[in-house]
């Protein structure tokens, strides 16, 4: 049973379990998750939310999209008992009111076992990099300017080696150890990781696993890249994955090129379009 189920199992009254499709421009916020200290996009949502619906409530996400880290289909979920929550109402409410920086793309019910995050069968990504001699103003917040060559070629024969299952301890940065409980194992299965050329210089990576650890698509998007600098040869990447030390492998891509394009789930919708 999910947190949020039996946060509202004590009300009269029965809950609804609403889903958002949410995309947001990371920039203004200090990541996804709830902080009290700063602004974030699911405390932004949060405080929207419970003054439609005159009751507190808890957004849980599909992912957790650290500072600067954008979103195109991250799926939110939340628990009402409020007769005032009418699914698409509420989308116009909140993009009025949040807009542009956070839209909502979609909204409906859901059951009540649906669970934004653990119900996720795979997760998308995609990192965006501007390949130019000068930077371009209208992609300055969504996409890593790098202006020198990059041999796309062996970037791309290192990025197959990053398929299948993993330990990508060399390519996460790995949360503390809580006392008394095992680490946490960092083992991940990629199931896709293509680039694309695009036009006007861009280059775009796509990156699709069940789930990811901390950091993990900026590491790997950094270490390709340092293998299209001839920092590092493709055949290399299988000692970076032995070493198992985050020291090992290339640097970590900036933030605000990396975008939570598409969340799926085992129902025919994936709550989301390419």
């Amino acid at each position: 049973m999910s947190e949020q189920r039996s946060s509202l199992e004590l009300n009269e009254e029965p809950a609804r379990r609403v889903r958002l499709l949410v995309a947001y421009d990371g920039s203004a916020f200090s990541g996804f998750a709830k902080n009290l200290d700063v602004v974030t996009v699911a405390g932004e949502l949060e405080r929207h939310i419970a003054k439609v619906a005159r009751h507190p409530v808890t957004i849980t996400g599909a992912g957790r999209t650290d500072k600067g880290v954008h979103a195109w289909g991250q799926v939110v979920t939340f628990d009402t008992w409020s007769d005032r929550i009418e699914p698409q109402r509420l989308a116009r409410s909140i993009n009025s009111v949040l807009g542009p920086q956070i839209a909502v793309r979609d909204a409906s019910l859901v059951p009540l076992d649906f669970d934004a995050r653990f119900s996720a069968t795979w997760r998308r990504y995609r990192y965006t990099i501007l390949r130019s001699a000068a930077p371009n103003p209208f992609l300055a917040n969504t996409a890593w300017h790098l202006d020198e060559p990059l041999d796309l070629d062996a970037m791309r024969a290192a990025s197959e080696r990053f398929l299948g299952s993993h330990d990508f301890s060399s390519f996460c940065r790995r949360p503390p150890a809580a006392p008394g409980r095992p680490e946490r194992s960092l083992e991940r299965t990629v199931t896709e990781l293509v680039w694309r050329e695009l036009p006007d210089e861009v280059l775009q990576m796509q990156i699709t696993a069940k789930a990811f650890c901390h950091q993990m698509v900026r590491s790997i998007t950094g270490t390709i890249v340092d293998v299209g600098r001839g920092r590092f040869s493709p055949e290399d990447i299988d000692a970076v994955f032995a070493a198992r030390d985050r020291n090992a492998g290339g640097r970590l891509a900036p933030p605000h090129g990396l975008c939570l394009h598409e969340v799926g789930y085992e129902s025919t919708s994936t709550f989301a379009t390419r």
